[in-house]
């Protein structure tokens, strides 16, 4: 099989939409591995070189640029120059994880799969085990605000380990300081901190900052031999720092083994797996003031507490007695210092929760002590098995429809084999960090970031038999008001189109007589009459048909995560 035949058909049906984005003035290149070219950030040739070119790029920048960074490690400095710091720059976009050739963001590969390393090690003798010259902070966060954004590295190496009156204890992978930035797509692991926030990581240590936000991070194997193994928060403004969809690890502190918190944040759509509070208390959250924490479909497995009994996930003091509202999170097989595995040792008693499943019980409306059926606890897989009793079972309210899981998959997606025990508008959201969803498999390839910065994901409910015509295509993450076209396949394949990527081999089968359109929630749904499928298509028992949603983006396409389904 060849490309051109397979794409040709629809290129040619969508060719207004296929030109490719122009480059905009103002975007600085980065590759530590270039050798040859001007050496000046003007281009991909002629990008910034070396380990320390992305330090250079942001001693260039001006708001409003972008600095685009390929694969490869980045350090503060060379040498012994442990002030040094990779700094965020006001109004500036920093994206990592090219391969070195891409026009935009969103044509790198996922996340994860291609590495631009902020390293601490100055010296590159970590694993000689010296330490002690590695820079106290990865990354400052200045004193950027919302349009200063950090997106697809990873963050390693930060030692802060000296004294606290200078803020070099704090913060070893990043350290926000009355900023306001927006961290996207990385991931903080083997930081240090002597005090609050990350540390093996010290990732975070956030002050006075308000609007905040961590989307899409990961926090693992990070410690601080104070507070916050993952990240601490000490905000004193009335405005939280927000975490959406990330993960904590393996992270351990003295208190909060992944996060400690002096006043507010948001935390939606996380989870937190095997964090260890080592001396103190609350092995994956410790809430320390009376303010209103929100902690909202976040799932808790594994965490301990080794300085108390209570607390092994999360525990408040008694001045955190009113404030701390948990609700559609789930509680399971976490422990305190003597490794029982009650409702005490999930939750301490001046936690409120309400709808949440908490192990052992926990008083508040809606919860349950019921076992939430995760696909593989041991192997901390925490998907939802389909008799789960976290299914619709979680409060809707004040969740927009257009709300995504831990996996970018659409939330409140209703079961209809389920009974709806929460509370809300349905459909109604399951409890925990992943929506379960009917006849979903994993994706043959995961969709690129569309102009709302997020890639768009294809979800479908209902049932595979043929005979019940009863399947429902939901896409969510669209930019507003865009057409879009369902595409489905018997076949796969991977190749550019437009901005994204086709996932479809052929035949391919276009519902062009059912145009869809985003409109204001960024959102589609289709449901496709098997007795009726576009070009007289008919599909039988046994087989296998990939759906995907082509979508005008701009001036140019994108397209959607794609979805296998098997017919019965």
């Amino acid at each position: 099989m060849v490309i051109a035949p397979m794409i040709r058909p629809l290129a040619l049906a969508l060719s207004l939409f296929l030109a490719a984005p122009p480059l905009i003035a103002g975007t600085i290149f980065v590759d530590a591995n270039l050798t040859t070219g001007a050496d000046d950030g003007s281009s991909w040739a002629n990008a910034l070189q070396g380990p320390t070119g992305l330090k250079r790029a942001t001693l260039i920048a001006q708001s409003g640029d972008r600095i685009f960074v390929a694969r490869g490690k980045y350090r503060p400095a060379l040498g012994s120059s442990r002030n040094a710091s990779i700094t965020l720059v006001d109004g500036v976009e920093i994206y990592g994880g090219f391969l070195g050739f891409e026009s935009s963001p969103s044509e790198r590969p996922p996340f994860g799969s291609v590495s631009s390393i902020i390293d601490g090690d100055l010296n590159g003798d970590d694993d000689q085990g010296h330490f002690s010259d590695n820079s106290y902070h990865c990354v400052r966060g200045g004193t950027g605000g919302p349009t200063t954004l950090l997106d697809g590295f990873v963050i390693r190496g930060g030692r802060a380990d000296g004294y606290a009156s200078d803020h070099n204890a704090q913060g070893g992978g990043l350290l926000i300081w009355n900023g306001k930035p927006r961290i996207r797509n990385c991931r903080f692991t083997h930081n240090f901190a002597k005090e609050g926030g990350a540390a093996l990581v010290r990732a975070s240590y956030i002050y006075s900052a308000s609007w905040v936000v961590f989307a899409d991070c990961i926090f693992e194997k990070n410690i601080s031999v104070g507070k916050g193994g993952g990240v601490s928060i000490i905000s004193a403004k009335p405005t939280a720092p927000t975490l959406e969809r990330c993960r904590f690890e393996k992270n351990k502190g003295y208190r909060g083994g992944a996060l400690n918190v002096s006043f507010a944040v948001e935390a939606r759509n996380c989870t937190f797996i095997d964090n260890v509070a080592r001396w103190g208390d609350g092995g994956a959250v410790y809430a320390e003031k009376d303010w209103p924490n929100t902690f909202s479909n976040c799932t808790f497995v594994g965490n301990r507490s080794l300085g108390s009994p209570v607390g092994g996930a999360y525990l408040v003091p008694s001045t955190g007695s009113t404030h701390n509202p948990i609700r559609n999170c789930i509680f399971w097989n976490n422990m305190g210092a003597d490794g029982s595995h009650g409702t005490g040792n999930q939750l301490n008693a001046l936690v409120q929760a309400v709808y949440s499943l908490v192990e052992g019980g926990h008083p508040g409306e809606g919860n349950s002590a019921a076992d939430p059926l995760f696909v593989d606890l041991v192997g901390r897989d925490l998907h939802l098995t389909a008799t789960s009793p976290a299914i619709d079972a979680g409060s809707s309210r004040s969740m927009p429809l257009d709300s995504l899981d831990l996996d970018h998959a659409p939330r409140r997606v209703d079961d209809p084999s389920a009974l709806d025990t929460g509370k809300g508008p349905a459909p109604i959201v399951d409890m925990g960090a992943y929506e379960y969803a009917i006849g979903v498999s994993d994706p043959y390839c995961l969709a690129v970031a569309n102009s709302t910065g997020v890639p768009s994901i294809l979800a479908a409910t209902g049932s595979l038999t043929i005979s019940d015509n009863d399947v429902n295509l939901v896409v969510l993450g669209l930019p507003q008001g865009e057409p879009a076209m369902m595409l489905m396949a018997a076949t796969t394949w991977h190749a550019p189109l437009g901005n994204g990527l086709l996932c479809l081999g052929t035949p391919q089968v276009r519902f062009d007589g059912q145009i869809l359109n985003s409109g204001p929630t960024g959102s589609v749904s289709l449901s496709p009459d098997l007795t009726n499928l576009p070009q007289g298509t008919v599909v039988q028992p046994g087989e296998t048909w990939t759906f995907q949603l082509w979508h005008r983006d701009g001036s140019s396409s994108n397209l959607s995560s794609s979805l296998s389904l098997t017919w019965l």
